[in-house]
């Protein structure tokens, strides 16, 4: 883990290396502490912390890269079942990036909900459901049970908890938005999803985030509609190709270009965070 952040931080340029280093070996240490205030006043804190957004991206792109290659293989995907192995292989990349970041309680609870829902699609079942998050919960609580007390369970808990309850009850619908649906319908859905999930979780988190850190980012919803697509569709990408490409000490050709995300997420949190009234204050609970 020391190495990798090393690595990282000599191939790229701070603040933008100090932040792929947070993303991908969950080191904060090297960000600069004006980087730190604006992320955290333009509601953006939650991607210097790894989580169910980082494990799921890492996840999700490994599955749909694997099924792909596979499916490619004529023989292969006529004979065997493609999307069970690819589901096996996001699993094991998953516990590969929990390990090497550190394995937080919010990294732990999305780690053990997303095994739950890999494991389920190699058994051809649904897993998304309220359950799961109970599972989770009791499992991280077994391990370490003070966490219950900390910022870090309560938020990551109650964020999911309220996705969770908020999706089933839209899974229907949803289906039918889907279904059928041209470029154009699936981007804006798309959006209105980053939006949703931005909304729901802000206000899930809220009453937390007041009692321990007496602070509530009031423009969450305008930095995480750029910061988040810029994260899942360009910044995550590129560091799972660093990944693979540091065992041959080429990784600083995948840095670069997450160097780029990253300056662009700074700045949307910089911009953010200098709006009026970006930050409500509350005294201690």
């Amino acid at each position: 883990r020391q190495d990798v952040t090393g690595r990282i931080l000599a191939a790229l340029d701070s603040p933008a290396g100090a932040v792929a280093a947070a993303l991908m070996t969950g080191e904060r240490g090297a960000i600069p502490k004006p980087v730190l205030r604006a992320m955290r006043d333009a509601g953006l804190a939650h991607l210097l912390a790894i989580s169910g957004l980082h494990i799921g991206l890492v996840a999700g792109i490994l599955f749909f890269a694997a099924r792909f290659l596979l499916a490619a293989i004529e023989p292969v995907a006529l004979r065997y079942p493609v999307k069970k192995w690819a589901a096996l292989a996001a699993l094991l990349g998953a516990l590969f990036y929990l390990l090497l970041s550190g394995a937080t309680v919010p990294t732990q609870r999305a780690f053990l909900m997303l095994a739950v829902v890999l494991v389920a699609v190699v058994f051809d079942r649904s897993a998304i459901s309220m359950r799961l998050v109970a599972w989770a919960a009791v499992l991280v609580l077994v391990v370490a049970p003070e966490s219950l007390l900390s910022a870090s369970f309560q938020m990551s808990f109650a964020a999911v908890t309220a996705l969770v309850a908020v999706y089933e009850a839209l899974a229907g619908r949803s289906s039918s938005w889907r279904s059928g649906a041209g470029r154009v319908r699936r981007i804006t859905l798309y959006v209105a999803g980053v939006l949703l999930t931005t909304v729901v979780a802000g206000l899930a988190t809220a009453p937390f985030a007041l009692y321990h850190f007496n602070r509530f980012a009031l423009y969450g919803v305008a930095a995480n509609l750029i910061a988040v697509p810029l994260t899942g569709l360009w910044i995550m990408p590129w560091a799972i190709c660093a990944f693979a490409l540091m065992p041959f000490g080429i990784e600083a050709v995948a840095l670069a270009p997450m160097g780029w995300g990253i300056d662009a997420v700074i700045a949307v949190a910089a911009t953010v965070a200098a709006w009026p009234g970006a930050v409500a204050l509350a005294p201690a609970m």
